[in-house]
């Protein structure tokens, strides 16, 4: 039997009381909506999504074109919420608007579909997220981010050799990045090559361990800023785990 051990790729949403209360708020219902959101990555806002998501409909029931991010916006928060259906309209609506002058809504397109596949083991899910990440990387192609999340999806199809050129070009690129290193220890442990696997999961811990907290916050935006911290422990336990994976296939 092959061993299935999933990476993790986005820490479930948790909404918390906003602990940061700014002398000063923007006034403009856009940036009120970013300051809500946190966007900044850097927990210098307050999160709370209900009141983004308020804020970010404002614009949009003032002209649903005004603003070339905030439907963008919205869908991340429907995405983080777990209404895929939801973030995958919203997403669409800024294709419709706006095209591709925001091409990381291919980056959410393809996470979104694959969270969806999580759910419905549709093969039709799985290829929409293959693909969304694919054309990120039109745009992106250096994008470690991407390629990991890629390979994730033909991880979790089983299609471990379509793991080995996303990940090999993004490690030639990016040739100490923790999630990469460990997604290609898991390519390398189902096809039968665990001792190299190891290897790579060794560099991946190094990697991950040489990680601050705020990396681990600009690697997953949108995410609470309380739980940052505990989001990289459970990063660094997925590799640690990994490298406790058997030796032998069951």
């Amino acid at each position: 039997m092959v061993l299935f051990v999933l990476q993790a790729v986005f820490i479930p949403f948790m909404q918390s009381q906003a602990t940061q209360v700014k002398e000063q708020l923007p006034t403009e219902p856009f940036a009120l909506g970013q300051y809500y959101f946190n966007y900044s990555n850097q927990a210098d806002g307050e999160y709370d999504l209900k009141r983004a998501r308020t804020y970010y409909e404002e614009v949009i029931r003032e002209n649903p074109q005004a603003n070339d991010m905030v439907w963008y916006q919205l869908g991340r928060i429907d995405f983080l919420e777990g209404n895929f259906d939801a973030a995958l309209f919203k997403f669409a609506k800024q294709l419709e608007y706006f095209g591709d002058a925001r091409s990381n809504v291919f980056y959410m397109i393809g996470l979104t579909h694959g969270y969806k596949a999580r759910q419905t083991q549709n093969p039709e899910d799985w290829q929409k997220a293959a693909d969304g990440f694919a054309t990120f990387l039109t745009f992106v192609p250096a994008s470690p981010w991407a390629r990991t999340d890629l390979a994730w999806i033909y991880f979790a199809e089983g299609k471990f050799n379509d793991m080995k050129p996303v990940l090999e070009l993004g490690l030639i690129q990016n040739p100490e990045h923790p999630w990469l290193l460990n997604m290609y220890g898991l390519y390398l442990h189902n096809t039968d090559r665990k001792e190299l696997a190891n290897e790579y999961f060794a560099r991946a811990a190094a990697a991950a361990a040489a990680l601050e907290v705020v990396d681990w916050g600009r690697a997953y935006p949108g995410n609470n800023p309380e739980y940052w911290g505990e989001g990289l422990e459970e990063f660094q336990d997925v590799i640690k785990f990994n490298q406790a994976l058997p030796q032998d296939s069951v």
